[in-house]
Parts: structure tokens; C-alpha cells; sequence
């Protein structure tokens, strides 16, 4: 099995199609941006410090940059979990450097899939403050 690290340094080829039936909150015809985990940690670690923004906002950001509608939230979820999980461990135990706390708030499902807990999650939201 491939730790978090190998995945995330994975070559990943970011995708741009246009979708054919409805998929989550994306409707047939609109352009679906399918990123890269690379990608998604670059934006997050772009955030400024103290600014925080919902996973929403993130996939149409990321879409409009690469001239699509929006991001599959599917693939956009895995790509992030990855990234977080990768810097995690790349931190050895340390504050991570990927501020990942600043697009996941405790309501989060991808929380419970984290090898953090929700209280870390939390004292780190606490210290940027976030509630």
C-alpha cells in the first residue's frame, strides 16, 4: 500500500470535460475541472493566515482557473484528503505545514478519515480564530 506521500507525488493529469448528466451540485453541460492534489495543496497553502475558506469556495476557485465551471467534489475531497494526509506525515509530529485547517471546519466529513483528532482540528482552527 502506498503511504499518503507516494499518492500525493503521483503524476496526476488535471482534466477539464464537460459532463453529460446532472453530478452533484454540477449540471449536464457545465465544464467539471478534475484537479490534482498537487493543485488543491497549492491553493491551501496560499491562504493567507487568519482567512478561512469553505471546501465550496475552494472547488470554484480552483475551476475558474483552469477556465471549467466547477471541481468534481468527489475527486476534489480525495485529492485533499491526500494532501492533508501527506503533510501529516511529513511533519513527524510537528505543526504541518499545509494550513488544511483553514478549509475544514469540525462539521467536516473528511475529519473522522484524518489520523488527527477533532480537538487538534480545532486548537488548530482556535489559533488562526476560527471558531
Amino acid at each position: 500500500m502506498s503511504t499518503a506521500t507516494e499518492k500525493f507525488n503521483k503524476k496526476y493529469t488535471e482534466v477539464v470535460k464537460t459532463i453529460e448528466k446532472n453530478f452533484a451540485d454540477l449540471k449536464a453541460g457545465e465544464k467539471m475541472l478534475i484537479s490534482s492534489p498537487k493543485s488543491i495543496a497549492n491553493y491551501v497553502a496560499k491562504i493567507p493566515f487568519g482567512t478561512e475558506k469553505s471546501f465550496k469556495l475552494m472547488r470554484r476557485e480552483l475551476a475558474e482557473k483552469a477556465n471549467a465551471d466547477n471541481t468534481c467534489p468527489l475527486t476534489c475531497g480525495i485529492f485533499l484528503r491526500i494532501a492533508i494526509e501527506a503533510s501529516i506525515e511529513q511533519s513527524n509530529g510537528t505543526k504541518p505545514d499545509l494550513p488544511f485547517w483553514r478549509v475544514l471546519d469540525r462539521n467536516s466529513s473528511l475529519i473522522k478519515k484524518l489520523p488527527i483528532s477533532e480537538k487538534y482540528l480545532t486548537e488548530l482552527r482556535t489559533s488562526e480564530g476560527f471558531q
